[in-house]
C-alpha cells in the first residue's frame, strides 16, 4: 500500500520517500534473515517477493507462535500487519500493529501506519492520537507532521495546521507540498499575498498543482 495523504492530489519532488511502499520501510526496519534460511521469518520474505501475501501471513504466524529469535517480535507483528493490510482484512492489520508497539514502544513506523489506516477512514481522533504518539519518538518526523497538518486543515483547525507545517518548513525549507499546504491556510486567514509567494515558491519547486493555484487564485501565468 502506497502512503498517501488523504487531502490533497498535490505531487511533492522534493519528499518523494513519503509515498515510498510502507512495506520497504518495514523491510529495511525489520531487515532480512541470512543465517537460517529456512526460518519461517525468511520463508515470509520469499512469500511477499512473489506476491503471495496470505503464504506471508501464515509463515509469520508460525514464526511468533514459535517465537523465532532471528527476527524480532515486533517486526514480525508490524510486517504481519502490512500483509493483512494489503489483503483487506484492516482490522487484523490495527491488532498487529497494536501488538508492534507494545513489543517495541519506541518504534516509530506502527503508530504511523495505525494512524494512517485510521486517516483513510475518516477516523480523525483515532489517526490523531497514533500521530501525536509517533511525534513523541520523534518530534521531527516530517511525514508525521504532513499527516497530522493534513488532518487539521480538513477538521478546520487551521492554526494547528499552520504550526505543523511551519515546523516542516524550518526542517525542509524546499518541502514543496508543505509550502503548498501553508499557502492554502495564508488564504484561508486572507492573506493573499502571503498565499501568493508561497504558491510562486512551491511552484519553482516544481509543484504543478501550486503552479496551476498561482494562475488562478493570484492571476499569475504559469
Amino acid at each position: 500500500m502506497t502512503e498517501q495523504h488523504f487531502t490533497s492530489p498535490i505531487k511533492m519532488k522534493s519528499f518523494v520517500w513519503l509515498f515510498l511502499p510502507a512495506l520497504v520501510l518495514i523491510l529495511f526496519s525489520c531487515g532480512t534473515t541470512k543465517k537460517n534460511e529456512t526460518a519461517h521469518y525468511a520463508k515470509a520474505v520469499s512469500a511477499i517477493d512473489s506476491g503471495n501475501y496470505q503464504a506471508a501471513i501464515n509463515y509469520l504466524t508460525t514464526a511468533i507462535d514459535e517465537k523465532e529469535n532471528d527476527t524480532s517480535l515486533a517486526c514480525l507483528f508490524l510486517l504481519r500487519g502490512e500483509m493483512h493490510e494489503k489483503t483487506g482484512s484492516i482490522d487484523l492489520a490495527l491488532a498487529d500493529y497494536s501488538e508492534a508497539m507494545k513489543q517495541n514502544p519506541d518504534d516509530i513506523i506502527p503508530h504511523m501506519k495505525a494512524g494512517n489506516i485510521f486517516n483513510l477512514l475518516s477516523k480523525y481522533d483515532d489517526a490523531l492520537n497514533c500521530y501525536n504518539n509517533a511525534l513523541k519518538i520523534n518530534t521531527n518526523a516530517i511525514d508525521v507532521l504532513i499527516k497530522r497538518a493534513d488532518i487539521f486543515t480538513a477538521t478546520d483547525r487551521d492554526s494547528l495546521a499552520f504550526a505543523d507545517l511551519q515546523k516542516v518548513i524550518s526542517l525542509e525549507p524546499e518541502n514543496d507540498y508543505a509550502i503548498m499546504s501553508r499557502a492554502l491556510i495564508y488564504q484561508r486567514f486572507k492573506e493573499q499575498t502571503k498565499c501568493c509567494e508561497d504558491l510562486e515558491k512551491a511552484a519553482a519547486l516544481g509543484n504543478e498543482t501550486a503552479s496551476e493555484f498561482l494562475h488562478s487564485m493570484c492571476g499569475k501565468q504559469k
